[in-house]
This record gives structure tokens, sequence and C-alpha cells, in this order.
């Protein structure tokens, strides 16, 4: 009986868990299609938090009234390019803010101020930087051969070995070779190391090039 009920608990926490997966694959589709008030909140916050950090080591407070999109928990990564070329990028695969709002804030405080891949950020390069917000879904596990299933234009691809990760978001490359390639590098993987791979569902939100 107590084997039969270890099974039973095990099955019942399992579509638990799968339930919360699609819920939470679900809820991404919401970000695919907001409106106008609510990307212009998102792309403010970034770059509130962004140049905030760069010229006073401190982000704008939050407006009091957020948008519901800005109330849910998701993982976010914010991104500043020149020229087309990444000058920083910085976020979490899972949510570690209490909203998205949060989260917009500390991941663009660390790309400001905590890539350690690039030189720091100073105050004259702001205005010619284009920040990106790529709101992402739960990893989800792809075998190297379903590699040539993903999407680099919506999709993104984390690369795992031992305990790090390497993320290549959806918009950095059009080849699935060289997100491959780059995953590994972004893990610290060497040549000849295996990895395990993950496709994340990735919604990015730029700003004008015309500010």
């Amino acid at each position: 009986m107590k084997a039969r009920g270890f099974w039973i608990l095990a099955l019942v926490m399992t579509l638990l868990s799968v339930r919360r997966a699609s819920a939470d694959d679900l809820s991404l589709d919401a970000w695919r299609n907001p409106d106008r008030q609510t990307v212009q909140q998102i792309l403010a916050l970034a770059r509130g938090a962004f140049d905030g950090y760069i010229l006073r080591r401190e982000a704008p407070p939050l407006p009091t009234s957020l948008p519901p999109l800005l109330r849910q928990r998701v993982g976010v990564f914010v991104s500043a390019m020149r020229h087309g070329a990444p000058r920083c990028c910085m976020g979490t695969l899972y949510p570690t803010e209490p909203d998205a709002a949060h989260e917009i804030l500390a991941a663009a405080m660390a790309a400001a101020g905590h890539d350690r891949r690039f030189p720091p950020i100073r105050p004259g390069e702001r205005k010619g930087l284009i920040l990106i917000v790529s709101i992402v879904g739960r990893p989800r596990p792809i075998s190297p051969g379903a590699l040539s299933t993903l999407d680099p234009t919506r999709e993104g691809l984390v690369v795992k070995t031992g305990g790090r990760y390497g993320v290549v978001l959806s918009g950095e490359t059009d080849r699935l070779d060289r997100m491959l390639a780059w995953g590994r590098i972004r893990a610290g993987a060497h040549p000849g190391d295996s990895v395990a791979l993950f496709r994340i569902d990735v919604v990015r939100f730029v700003e004008s090039q015309t500010k």
C-alpha cells in the first residue's frame, strides 16, 4: 500500500508539474500582442533602470499603477545593441523578482553594470545604444537531432554543461550552427564536452532606432 501510495503521489506531482509548465508556456502568448501602453512601459522601465544605473547607480521608482502583464512573473533579459552588435546582456531564465516589472529593472541594471564580458558602459554611450527586452518562457529539453526544428526568429537556445548555462536569444543570429556554437562558448563548454540543450520561447521588445 505504501508503494502504491508513493506512485500515486508521484503521478499527481508529475501531472501538476506538466500543468504548471503548460500554463507558463501559454502565458507567454499574452506577451506577443500587448497594447501600446504596455509596450511603452516595458521599454521605459528598461531604459530608466539602464540609464539610472550608469548615471546614478540607482533605478527610478516603479509607477504606482502597472499593466496586468507586468504583474506576472517571467524570466527577462535586457540587451543593449550598438550598430547591430551586442554591447551587453544580462537576465535570468527563471523569475527571481516579485513580478515582471521588477525583473526588467534588475536585468537592465545588471546589463548596465555587471556584464563582465564587456568594458563598463560610459555615460556618453547611452544614446547610441538600442535596448531590447526579451521575455523568455520555461526551458524545454531538445535533442541534438531535433535542433533543426528550432525557429531562431521566435525561440532561443540554452546550452547546459555541468552547472553552467549559455543562453542565445532569438534574433541574435538566424543560423542554428552559430546558436549552438555561441551557446557552448557562453556555457564554458570545452570541445568534446557533452551538453544538454533546451529551447525557450522568446518575445522581444526593441527600442525605436529613431529615438
